[in-house]
């Protein structure tokens, strides 16, 4: 009996949590629904293209960075064969831990299989339209993904059904939801697409898949529907970089005398006269000054001493600006700065290029192949009557690697088998190496008649 009423409560406090939502719902998109085909142009944030991806060196290194290592590992089409040993280990790549990252491994050793099905599907894996590879074509897509913290797919289909014919990558500055029918919860019922030659192609909702950063600016013109840009946070250090980088450049260009030549004796009879020095600077212009006489070399025929003028406190306040902007940049990202110092150490640099793969190239690996198995696998596998499953291959990764005394501390809970899997290298037939193996001879100190005090 109170299981039945502890279940009732449950049930009605899930209903609730329903109504709520569909209330919310209703506040958010009640003015967006009901409408034919409204499109609303308020996303404007091209600027993060142009203005940072394009035009901010930090900006572009830092992503490119990212981008170029999300592109190592290949993507696989597999069928999936449940093994209920592995199928545990199928959430693995999800883990913040490298050694849970591993075990996915087993997951698709015992639970995935090559597909020799779906040729369709797979041929759209190698090319997917006529002028990209999906390397080029995935490369392009995450350079939105992390600049306007959304990217869009778009599918041409035939009439009547949901199989990709061809894939290609809409630029996300330039789509706009279009918002109509009666449906609160799936208030986007397309997206235009501004061809910038005076037309818009609209595109039904479900052969657009978009993925995005969480937005948690609600407002009732659907701003939670779009992406947010990483560097939305962060403009400010943007502009800094921008403005120091500019201040210093100005500083360079402008920087007037660089030092002082005067001669190198105390009697004042023999410093230069008016003419001598008027003279002599003359020549410094013509022989010494400028790009034409790096590293000549001249002579002279009095003692002179040259005097350096340091930078000011203003010019050194400039370069400390570029490297803090600089900092700040890359923590937006999730990237350690480290990643990018001229001399780190190698212990700093290990450390942050493992946390770079775990923190960053990872999460967003699984968060696009969710995707493109919800959108793009799953019709072919509905056609086919067979459970497809794309797989980022991320065993390529050599910061993934385990070291020795994490080898040694899996033995202790894993077979030989399992862990040989985690390495790479193939299983052993023999059935002792699918087998847990304990150390002997240990015993507890009971055994003994000692008692342990804390």
């Amino acid at each position: 009996m109170a299981n039945y009423f502890t279940k009732a409560l449950g049930l009605a406090q899930r209903t609730e949590k329903r109504h709520v939502d569909n209330v919310l719902n209703s506040i958010l998109y009640g003015n967006l629904v009901g409408f034919n085909n409204v499109v609303f142009y308020n996303y404007n944030q091209e600027d993060y293209i142009k203005k940072g991806y394009k035009s901010n060196a930090e900006v572009y290194t830092i992503t490119n960075k990212i981008v170029s290592k999300t592109l190592v590992p290949p993507i696989y089409l597999y069928e999936e064969t449940p093994d209920n040993k592995s199928m545990k280990y199928k959430r693995s790549k999800r883990s913040s831990d490298k050694k849970e990252i591993n075990k996915h491994k087993l997951y698709v050793n015992k639970a995935l299989e090559f597909s020799n099905g779906a040729k369709d599907l797979q041929e759209l894996l190698i090319q997917p339209n006529a002028k990209q590879s999906w390397a080029e074509m995935s490369e392009l897509f995450r350079i939105f993904y992390f600049n306007q913290g959304e990217a869009f797919y778009y599918r041409e289909t035939a009439d009547d059904s949901d199989i990709a014919l061809e894939i290609q990558v809409a630029p996300a500055n330039l789509m706009m939801p279009v918002y109509g029918g009666d449906d609160v919860n799936n208030a986007i019922t397309g997206w235009k697409l501004n061809l910038l030659n005076g037309f818009n192609r609209t595109l039904d909702a479900k052969d657009v898949l978009q993925v995005k950063r969480a937005n948690p600016e609600f407002d009732s013109m659907g701003g939670q529907d779009r992406g947010m840009p990483f560097l939305q946070a962060g403009q400010k250090y943007l502009q800094l970089n921008d403005a120091a980088l500019k201040a210093w450049i100005n500083s360079e260009e402008n920087e007037g005398a660089k030092g002082i030549l005067s001669p190198n004796h105390a009697d004042p009879k023999l410093w230069l006269n008016p003419t001598q020095v008027e003279a002599t600077q003359k020549a410094m212009d013509e022989k010494v000054n400028g790009t034409d006489n790096r590293n000549k070399v001249m002579t002279v025929g009095m003692p002179v001493q040259f005097t350096s003028l340091a930078l000011s406190p203003t010019a050194n306040a400039v370069v400390e600006a570029l490297k803090f902007s600089g900092f700040k940049l890359c923590r937006l990202w999730g990237l350690n700065p480290v990643l990018f110092d001229e001399n780190p150490t190698y212990a700093n640099l290990e450390e942050a290029k493992e946390s770079f793969i775990i923190d960053v190239v990872i999460p967003y690996l699984n968060i696009e192949e969710g995707a493109l198995n919800r959108w793009l696998v799953e019709p072919f596998s509905d056609r086919d009557k067979r459970n497809y499953i794309v797989d980022y291959d991320i065993s390529v990764f050599d910061e993934l690697k385990l070291s020795t005394d994490e080898v040694e501390a899996l033995l202790k809970v894993l077979s030989i088998n399992e862990v040989r899997v985690m390495l790479g290298y193939d299983e052993l037939e023999d059935e002792y190496a699918n087998q847990v193996f304990v150390a002997g001879g240990l015993v507890p100190l009971s055994d003994y008649g000692i008692e342990m005090s804390v």
